[in-house]
């Protein structure tokens, strides 16, 4: 199948988006394909330094913690229009984990490129908020700052702003303190 278009009014569904060919990666919300940019070696430092912390932390344990590119959809239906990449999410049963994982994050990451600020900042975020995803962290490279939002009252809210120095807890592991500073330090 061809490669999406970006026209107001076409909407694609999970169906459409593992039918393009070639070897870009897109994500799908509300139907509109969105292409996904090359990350930085800096950019994909953090994930590794997250996804190691969380690994370690969930051994043994039946979350499980998934890293880009991995697609992530809220319900399992083949005619769904929302499929993304996160950089790292958290999954606690029940989920499925077949082609693709299917349910609710307890934890969502981003970390964010110039070219996918605005995407993960705004639209990602509405997504995920709309889904019901519990903690969204946003990690900015260039600031060393890891924004935390949790949910509240069915809003994903503004909670912390985390910097080198700082530890946070993501509120599904009350124990676990990671160190911020092990993000940044490549």
């Amino acid at each position: 199948m061809p490669k999406p278009e970006r026209k107001d009014d076409v909407r694609y569904t999970y169906r459409d988006y593992v039918a393009w060919d070639g070897p870009e990666r897109w994500e799908l919300i509300q139907g509109v394909p969105y292409m996904l940019a090359s990350p930085s070696p800096l950019h994909q430092q953090i994930v590794l330094q997250l996804g190691a912390e969380f690994a370690l932390y969930l051994r043994g344990k039946s979350c499980q913690a998934y890293v880009a590119p991995m697609d992530l959809c809220f319900d399992e239906d083949e005619g769904t229009m929302d499929v993304v990449q996160p950089d790292l999410f958290i999954m606690c049963p029940p989920f499925q984990a077949d082609r693709r994982v299917v349910g609710i994050p307890v934890l969502v990451v981003e970390v964010l490129s110039p070219s996918t600020a605005a995407h993960d900042t705004i639209r990602k975020m509405l997504l995920y908020e709309r889904a019901g995803v519990p903690e969204y962290w946003i990690v900015e490279p260039e600031e060393r700052v890891v924004h935390v939002y949790r949910a509240n009252g069915g809003t994903l809210r503004w909670n912390t702003s985390n910097r080198v120095g700082d530890r946070i807890s993501p509120v599904a592991f009350p124990d676990l303190s990671v160190d911020v500073g092990i993000l940044f330090d490549t």
